[in-house]
């Protein structure tokens, strides 16, 4: 037996990681079980640790337990397997590299451009170089690099690593993640020429709804130490500071992330003058994350609109870059639009996705009538423009964007310069976390459903989870936490959620609560008063407490236990009736909730909606049940850290709120309502049981079928509503949900030609928004029928239905990984499982049949 998949803290071969006490992760391959495992590391061909023969299964969470690390330590380890007869295995090896952990391990000075930035302006891109001469035997060179803005970096003119839109997105006043590049390789002997490109970013860019600029500073500036090892033992750095030459007259003469590039190919950058001398409090620091990075290539084909435009059409819709090649004389320009529909005339529009925004800045005054839709005088202007603006060198032009990214399928081309499609490229960019997950059957519209999910799942992870990579690009807490389990099946998340989560930590107000998006992204007014919904703020609790439940990572809920409990004590604080005259209407009313502002259930069908939103708003149910919700995983999770008074506090707040909502919504022993969010939230959640349980069970399937199997709910419960289905035994049912192609429903989008998730039902709003596809957990965890149930265990239990006549799945669990397929046959079913080494399962199957199996390839007929 012998170990596969090494990572260290969820990461393959990590250059740059802050931890110095990381934890080891394989999966087994061959044999059956493992009955022992050894570790050892060395640094610089020195043991620092070994492990010793260890008697045990466990192949995730393996803390290091050698001597102590520090910065720059690059780690070798191995680890050895002894299989269930004892016989010992092969050695397996991985690394990994410490980067600069300490404030004083920095050198480099910040840096900007040498000017002044003025109100109401925005700037080119800043471009740095130094140069610097090698003449000696080269044994290590690491360029630790970050920026308050967007950054590239290139050695002799070739780009350094494959990070995008680096260093990613965080909250700047509180955190900044920097990167480690090996640039052993890249270093000649002789002269060597370093280049860097700053640009607006997150930083100072337009982000939000609104387009706002400036959130975080005025000032873009970057931090750069390239630090080089030589064979004779000696080194040298080469530090950002007032040496680096710098001029903004590169071809990248605008760039925003949203708003775009304009780029004139005949410009070379100076470097004329010189960099200036900044500061910056906030000490970098290592993601610990994946990377930000380009995947799929999409070739075009050229179509022509009804008014005779011509457009690019990708056949995908994405987040990514554009690149093309084209020549035309000096000077001459070519604009390029991206957006990512047709509208029903066939045109190319982006109005989907674009709002009016004021053209110059405006004070917090003005921005807080502007964000509660009064109508400002100012002079306004769409955002985004998603909008690329060329002009041609007179040579064979190379061009690919840098500093935006853009949502689309769609490019609308205007120029008098004669193209090919073939020129153009579009180019997927989404942080680098492996594919896990696939599930295929013999509905293909489930299939392309599937597809989109991944699709929009890949379009909005860029380094946090945003909610659609075109108007808003935000990372709303309540998308994440509706899709998170989801998102697990789909793709290796745990170091992406990891690093967000830490955002969510950094983002939290004193009162316990955070804003409604995370990192902050300005508005204020509007996302801190809505932090606290229901739904979305409760991603504070519910993410950690699932990231354990789904990875088995106690480390998790010992890092953020207090940014849980914090938020669980600002629940417990606003507990009660806003009128206090209602308190002797309900014996439990101390355990009612409905203070402060909430979204409820959001975006149901039109003919549900509640149209009415604001802090005046009751959501007296939604809040209540989520009140027990919350409350209660959180009584679990303080059981498992040995918190037993918060447990007894947060247990009494979970039970209250049952009662509560069952005093005030069940005591008919149902709910009178066709609306299906409202009868599903009760049973999801654990809170009906015995007859009213049933009562809704039986009301809302029902409801379901008046409405011809159409999908009823919104935002926060169209996660729930197969699986509450499924529980209730009503298995069929969910399936005719699930392939009903009328509107309202999943696969009325996948008829209609989507090929990502729209954000409502209607199709009016984004057409990228991945968390209504959260239904997808559906798919893999009962109708093939996967399921993590602990440490290197699985439940497999297929429930097959509908007009399938196959379903399979795979999944690269933590554990390893298992696959699930099924087949009608003549005589009923047939099932192949495969379990994989070190694992077990119990197999459920519909027919009574309930076994506990080992690794290895299991059939069965039922």
């Amino acid at each position: 037996m012998k170990a596969i998949n090494l990572k260290t803290e969820y990461l393959v071969k990590p250059i740059g990681i802050s931890t110095t006490k990381p934890r080891f992760y394989w999966n087994c391959d061959e044999g059956e079980s493992q009955s022992a495992y050894r570790i050892i590391s060395k640094r610089d061909g020195v043991l620092t640790w070994d492990s010793g023969v260890i008697r045990s299964e466990h192949m995730t969470h393996i803390q290091y337990e050698g001597v102590q690390l520090k910065s720059r330590d690059r780690v070798e380890w191995s680890v050895k397997l002894w299989d269930e007869q004892g016989l010992e295995g092969e050695w397996t090896n991985s690394w990994f590299e410490i980067g600069l952990i300490k404030k004083d391990d920095w050198k480099a000075k910040w840096v900007s451009g040498n000017y002044k930035p003025k109100k109401n302006m925005r700037y080119p891109v800043d471009c740095f170089k130094r140069e610097f001469k090698i003449d000696k035997a080269v044994s290590k060179a690491r360029l630790y690099i970050t920026a308050c803005g967007l950054y590239e970096a290139k050695i002799n003119f070739e780009k350094i690593g494959d990070f995008c839109l680096a260093p990613g997105c965080t909250d700047y006043r509180y955190r900044l993640q920097c990167q480690t590049y090996d640039l052993t390789s890249m270093i000649n002997n002789g002269v060597n020429i370093l280049e860097l490109q700053l640009a607006d970013g997150w930083y100072r860019g337009s982000t939000g709804c609104f387009g706002f600029t400036n959130v975080y500073g005025r000032q873009t500036k970057l931090l750069s130490q390239l630090e080089i090892g030589y064979v004779d033992g000696t080194t040298e750095m080469i530090i950002s500071d007032e040496s680096f030459c710098w001029s903004n007259d590169g071809p990248i003469r605008f760039a925003d992330l949203k708003d775009g590039e304009i780029y004139d190919a005949a410009y070379v950058p100076t470097y004329q003058g010189m960099a200036k001398r900044t500061t910056e409090e906030v000490v970098p620091t290592a993601s610990n994350n994946v990377d930000l990075k380009e995947h799929e290539i999409f070739e075009a084909e050229l179509i022509t609109t009804p008014s005779g435009k011509q457009v690019l059409d990708f056949g995908q819709n994405i987040a990514g870059f554009l690149a093309f090649n084209i020549k035309g004389k000096k000077g001459q320009e070519i604009t390029l639009r991206c957006g990512e529909i047709l509208d029903e005339q066939g045109e190319f529009t982006q109005e989907n996705m674009q709002v009016k925004k004021p053209v110059k800045e405006i004070g917090k005054i003005k921005e807080i009538l502007f964000i509660s839709g009064k109508k400002l005088k100012d002079e306004m202007q769409a955002t985004p423009k998603q909008e690329i603006k060329f002009f041609c060198s007179g040579k064979e032009d190379h061009y690919k964007m840098t500093f935006s990214v853009f949502g689309f399928r769609y490019v609308i081309v205007e120029s008098d310069i004669e193209f090919e499609a073939s020129s153009f490229r579009a180019i997927a960019v989404y942080s680098a976390m492996e594919q896990t997950g696939s599930f295929n059957c013999s509905n293909e519209a489930v299939n392309q459903f599937v597809k989109n999910t991944l699709w929009s799942m890949k379009g909005n992870f860029l380094d946090l989870p945003m909610d659609c990579p075109t108007r808003e690009r935000l990372g709303w807490t309540g998308d994440a936490q509706v899709f998170f389990q989801t998102a697990t099946y789909f793709m290796d998340v745990p170091a992406f959620f990891r690093k967000w989560l830490y955002d969510v930590k950094d983002g939290q107000l004193k009162n316990g609560k955070s804003s409604a998006v995370i990192p902050y992204a300005g508005a204020r007014a509007l996302y801190d008063s809505t932090g606290g919904s229901v739904g979305w703020a409760d991603a504070v609790v519910l993410i950690p407490y699932r990231f354990w439940k789904c990875y088995g990572d106690q480390r998790m809920l010992d890092e953020f236990y207090e940014v849980m409990r914090k938020y669980a004590m600002y629940m417990i604080k606003n507990s009660g009736y806003r009128d206090k005259k209602q308190d002797k209407l309900n014996p439990y009313h101390k355990y009612v909730y409905e203070k402060g502002m909430h979204l409820g259930e959001w975006l149901e069908p039109e003919e549900f909606m509640d149209k009415r939103i604001g802090p005046r708003v009751l959501h007296t149910e939604i809040c209540t049940a989520y009140l027990h919700y919350t409350m209660t995983c959180m009584a679990e999770v303080s059981d498992v850290l040995g918190k037993k008074e918060d447990a007894v506090l947060f247990r009494e707040y979970g039970d209250g709120a049952k009662k509560a909502y069952n005093f005030l919504y069940l005591k008919q022993g149902s709910i009178d309502t066709d609306r299906q969010a409202k009868l599903v939230r009760p049973l999801a959640f654990g809170i009906a049981s015995g007859e009213k349980k049933k009562n809704l069970e039986q009301r809302l399937i029902q409801v379901v079928k008046s409405r011809d199997y159409r999908i009823g709910t919104g935002f926060l419960s169209t996660p729930f509503i197969l699986p509450v289905l499924s529980q209730a035994g009503a298995h069929e049912v969910a399936y005719r949900m699930l392939e009903n192609e009328k509107s309202p429903s999943w696969l009325a989008e996948v008829k209609a030609g989507a090929t990502t998730v729209w954000e409502d039902w209607e199709g009016k709003f984004s057409q990228n928004h991945y968390s209504p596809g959260a239904m997808c957990e559906w798919l893999f965890h009962t109708v093939a029928g996967i399921r993590v149930s602990g440490e290197n265990h699985f439940i497999i239990s297929p429930l097959p239905g509908g007009t399938f006549f196959y379903a399979e799945a795979e999944y690269k669990s933590l554990y390893g990984k298992v696959t699930s397929k099924w087949m009608k046959t003549d005589a009923g079913y047939s099932l192949e499982i495969f379990i994989p080494a070190n694992t077990s399962a119990d197999i459920q199957l519909p027919n009574g049949v309930n076994q506990v199996v080992g690794a290895g390839r299991h059939v069965y007929m039922f």
